[in-house]
């Protein structure tokens, strides 16, 4: 069974709009057992529609569609889709009443234009849409099967969830698959990739992805024997054990999150390069409220003179100065731990230090860590390099305490 993705949009082709819903989508289905195997962007047009369609219902067994069901004179996913099929459009008197009761509880009047939304292809199933107005449509053509679904993500996630991975459930086998993940810190995609295949079992499906610093290794322990996967499993943890960042499909700062509550620290920044993003990453994660005590955004020269409280001279060594800005952030604060990051992200450099230079410094009072380290990239590139730098900074200081 094969399953294909169709994005109708001419937004996301300009990238106005980040397609979302296709990495959700093949998240969601790989959870479930099942996998997504093409996918299509097409701009809003009638032909483009129709091509696509015909070549995904040609390759696969169940084809999602997301886009274009909307009130507007653009919107046409569900008419071109019907017309390419031979499906007569019929009105959905009952659909239409409740689409006209729902804005007359917001106080408002239903525009005409929206009533084209009532209409659904005959012989279609209609599916419930709790977020929004567009009836989602399920079509059967000759066993191939049709979701067409809206494009806003807040009415397309529910629906992959509640209709289409239940019809799967029911109606088709779930893949036979056993990813394990391991996340790594501090090594190069070719390089890691390289010492890995000096081991790795034959036929072991594997694969890489390499974002902001972070190296996600993805396989299979499915397509190997048991004792196979293991043994790749322990080989790695012995090789690069000091460069693992999790064994598990997990953000950089969910790993610290959990550390800092583990070990019920109290923390503390004091962030410059990275303008609050350290802070902000990682205050989304839930119980980080009772062990986060504040933070400073020491962006210019005044306000890390604030945090010194005129006490310390400012200085243009970043090692001393990273220093002074940790332990005075300890003392503000009263927090366990402090981190202080200093650095350039360009394009011009206002230091001495060439761009990408960054300083990293971390204490909690009796023992302190000062790092110096090179990011490339562009300005937004060095900054989220950066921040994931001194959150795995922040994890080996922890680590060393116990």
């Amino acid at each position: 069974m094969k399953i294909g993705f169709l994005t109708v949009g001419t937004e996301i082709l300009l990238g106005d709009t980040v397609n979302t819903n296709l990495t959700n989508l093949g998240k969601l289905l790989n959870d479930a057992g099942f996998q997504l195997d093409k996918e299509i962007t097409i701009s809003d047009n009638e032909t483009e529609i129709k091509t696509a369609l015909d070549f995904l219902l040609s390759e696969c067994d169940v084809v999602i569609t997301s886009g274009g069901l909307g009130p507007t004179e653009d919107d046409i996913t569900k008419e071109t889709i019907s017309k390419s099929l031979g499906l007569k459009l019929e009105l959905d008197e009952v659909h239409l009443e409740w689409m006209k009761e729902r804005w007359k509880a917001r106080g408002l009047m239903m525009p005409e234009t929206n009533t084209k939304q009532a209409y659904i292809p005959k012989g279609s199933e209609k599916l419930t849409n709790t977020q929004g107005t567009a009836p989602a449509i399920k079509i059967n053509s000759n066993n191939k099967f049709i979701f067409i679904f809206p494009g806003p993500p807040r009415e397309f996630i529910p629906l992959v969830k509640d209709e289409l991975i239940k019809f799967l459930n029911e109606n088709f086998e779930q893949k036979e698959t056993d990813y394990q993940f391991v996340m790594f810190f501090n090594q190069a995609e070719s390089s890691l990739a390289s010492k890995i295949n000096d081991f790795k079992p034959e036929g072991l499906d594997i694969a890489y992805l390499a974002s902001k610093g972070i190296i996600k290794l993805r396989f299979d322990r499915s397509s190997v024997e048991k004792e196979d996967a293991d043994q790749f499993l322990k080989k790695l943890d012995e090789i690069f054990s000091d460069d693992i960042l999790a064994y598990e499909n997990v953000s950089v700062e969910k790993v610290l999150s959990n550390m800092i509550i583990k070990n019920n620290i109290k923390i503390s920044f004091a962030e410059s390069i990275t303008g609050g993003m350290i802070s902000s990453l990682l205050i989304r994660n839930p119980g980080m409220s009772q062990h986060f005590i504040g933070s400073d955004v020491i962006y210019t020269t005044d306000s890390k003179t604030l945090l010194l409280n005129n006490e310390l001279d400012q200085t243009e060594d970043w090692e001393e100065l990273s220093y002074n800005l940790t332990i005075s952030s300890l003392e503000k604060y009263g927090s366990d731990i402090a981190l202080t990051i200093l650095g350039e992200a360009g394009p011009i450099s206002s230091s001495k230090y060439p761009i990408g230079t960054i300083f990293i410094c971390i204490s909690n009072g009796e023992k302190t860590v000062v790092s110096d380290h090179k990011m490339n990239g562009n300005r937004v590139e060095i900054i989220e390099r950066s921040t994931n730098k001194a959150y795995w900074e922040l994890i080996k200081f922890i680590k060393n305490l116990n």
